[in-house]
């Protein structure tokens, strides 16, 4: 018996010390709503800069396609100085001359263009813009993805936050029970049995609640790696679970999914690109025409010694521009063209096929999350009432035990009772939240 009571006191020491533990809710530590963690999370994670300049990217290889469409143009400048570094002798004077040199300057504008190539430049234009549409969906599709990934795990970490509360307050009771019952054991009118069983209760509690504290600290751990933050530090939710209204028919929602959502809208442009791609490849077998024009202009300055001995200027101007137009066709390239359209054949099925597995797998999740919702939301209605139930229960046990008319297994099964419900209660809150938030992400409105 000696032995029993001594553990009874430790399990309640146990208790009452983790029962006083400080809780994150502590002066000092940062509190964060739903928007600021997702402002947070668009600034910093990776995966959105690498989306970013993506897009980037295809822009930049649009403006490189829209170049294939105009005119190539160049210039060109050139300076020549000439000299006899021996003298010359002129026997009419009888005399040795230095030659002055000579100079030349010329110019030249040279500009060529593609006439046709069996459409293959607009078509390459058109597909960039594709790519680019295709990059814009990507984008928005990690923002998507981000967005509803720090959604869920805020959801989470105020579940964990909740949780303990509940936790807290079941611990709270396991207490005030064990001060009722010790004083009734003092008086006699309290069994060894039910002392003991308060104890256990207690100790139950107590680990009940480091778990709930792991748990906090785990959805932190999350929370804070998506937010791109140092994983220790502390996250303290200013938001709270509620019961999110949503008023849109299963039709609306398919509708608004097919609209909006950027994975199938990236898949969509995807396949248009692969499209583009089998018409570039059968220009190929065309003939390419193509223009040239050039312009040129030259000028050379030189001295010849006239009759008198004296070195008179000599200049000659010269000016030209040619014009031509070239044709094409490549009779045979070792089967390049056939490979290369075959190819692109087979890239367009199977983006067909991958456009038309996005789509039904889209209208699979809409429907999974509307489903999702409707059962989250009567789980609440039924946690609701379970938990009103629980507590009339609690009030009653307790008042029954106080008179000697229920048992401590009476009493403390209305306390299990109570705390179970009230974690259902949360726990089909963050459902609910959670499959509203998925509803959200497929319909590409979050």
């Amino acid at each position: 018996m000696e032995r029993i009571g001594r553990i009874g006191s430790i399990l309640l020491f146990v208790g009452l010390f983790v029962w006083g533990l400080p809780t994150t809710n502590a002066t000092g530590q940062s509190e964060f709503s739903l928007k600021q963690c997702i402002d947070l999370a668009l600034q910093k994670n990776v995966g959105i800069i690498a989306a970013q300049n993506g897009y980037r990217s295809a822009n930049y290889d649009l403006w490189n396609a829209w170049g294939d469409a105009l005119p190539s143009a160049s210039v060109s400048a050139g300076y020549g100085f000439g000299k006899d570094l021996r003298p010359t002798y002129v026997q009419q004077l009888n005399t040795y001359y230095q030659d002055p040199g000579s100079k030349a300057y010329s110019t030249e504008i040279n500009l060529s263009m593609t006439l046709f190539d069996g459409g293959a430049t607009w078509l390459r234009i058109r597909q960039s813009n594709q790519r680019k549409t295709s990059a814009s969906n990507a984008m928005n599709e990690t923002t998507l993805e981000t967005v509803y990934n720090v959604t869920r795990a805020y959801h989470l970490l105020v579940e964990a936050a909740m949780l303990r509360k509940v936790q807290e307050d079941a611990l709270a009771r396991s207490n005030k029970q064990l001060e009722v019952i010790n004083s009734k054991y003092e008086l006699g009118s309290a069994s060894l049995s039910e002392k003991l069983k308060a104890q256990v209760t207690v100790a139950n509690d107590s680990v009940a609640l480091l778990t709930r504290e792991n748990n906090i600290r785990s959805a932190e751990f999350a929370l804070n790696l998506l937010l791109n933050r140092d994983v220790t530090l502390p996250i303290v939710p200013s938001d709270t679970l509620v019961n999110v209204p949503f008023g849109m028919s299963i039709d609306q929602c398919v509708q608004t999914a097919l609209e909006h959502n950027p994975v199938l809208k990236k898949s969509k442009a995807d396949y248009d690109a692969a499209k583009t791609q089998v018409s570039i490849a059968r220009a190929s077998w065309l003939p390419s025409v193509s223009a040239r024009m050039s312009w040129s202009w030259s000028t050379n300055d030189t001295k010849r010694l006239d009759s008198l001995g004296v070195f008179q200027p000599l200049t000659s101007v010269g000016r030209s521009y040619s014009f031509g137009i070239s044709a094409s066709y490549s009779l045979f390239n070792g089967f390049q063209k056939k490979t290369t359209y075959s190819q692109a054949r087979l890239s367009e099925t199977n983006q067909r096929e991958s456009f038309g597995a996005a789509r039904n797998q889209l209208i699979s999740d809409v429907r999974q999350a509307f489903l999702d919702i409707q059962t989250a939301r009567l789980q609440h209605q039924a946690a609701r009432l379970a938990e009103q139930s629980a507590e009339e229960d609690m009030k009653l046990q307790s008042e029954r035990y106080r008179l000697g008319a229920s048992s401590i297994l009476e009493l403390l099964d209305a306390q299990y009772s109570l705390t179970n419900a009230q974690y259902s209660r949360i726990q089909s809150l963050y459902q609910l939240n959670l499959a509203v938030a998925s509803m959200a992400k497929a319909m590409g409105r979050m």
